[in-house]
């Protein structure tokens, strides 16, 4: 097998480095709005029931009056079913206040780690500039050493 060179495998360091950030960049972007969007589809469903069970009160109420003014048995068995409606009508709102509350806490518990995946993109981020830092400076040792190597021949003679 052949032996990899310190390059070789810095260079695949790198790569893999660049991987993590990039994945850890993208799951905070779509961990936060993936629990917003379901937060906002649960509301909005509340909400039409809600409206729905307001009209359905209102109808009931209605009903109710008309079926008090007649007292005809028509009128009777047409506010029982407007009570039934409202009364299912309820129950689903209960339901999807529940189902809300759940997407709320979700929500409110995807924020906190958004806030760690964002620091960790950030310490990511810094670490990548104190590397490249450091490898400019490595560089830069580097072509010193070598300008050191080409005058020291000379200053030789010179002291000679």
């Amino acid at each position: 097998m052949p032996k990899k060179s310190a390059k070789d495998l810095l260079v695949e360091l790198e790569e893999q480095f660049l991987t993590i950030q990039k994945k850890i960049t993208n799951s905070k972007e779509k961990y936060l709005e993936s629990h917003q969007k379901e937060y906002d589809a649960t509301r909005s469903a509340y909400r039409k029931k809600r409206r729905k069970f307001q009209e359905a009160s209102k109808k009931v109420r209605e009903k109710a009056e008309a079926a008090r003014k007649s007292g005809s048995n028509r009128a009777k068995n047409e506010l029982k079913k407007a009570k039934a409606a409202a009364s299912l009508l309820g129950d689903a709102i209960l339901e999807a206040a529940e189902i809300m509350k759940t997407a709320q806490d979700k929500l409110s518990t995807a924020k906190p780690f958004q806030k760690k995946l964002a620091a960790r993109a950030k310490a990511l981020s810094d670490f990548e500039k104190e590397w490249d830092k450091k490898q400019r400076m490595a560089e830069k040792a580097k072509l010193d050493r070598a300008k050191k190597r080409k005058l020291a021949p000379k200053e030789k003679k010179l002291k000679r």
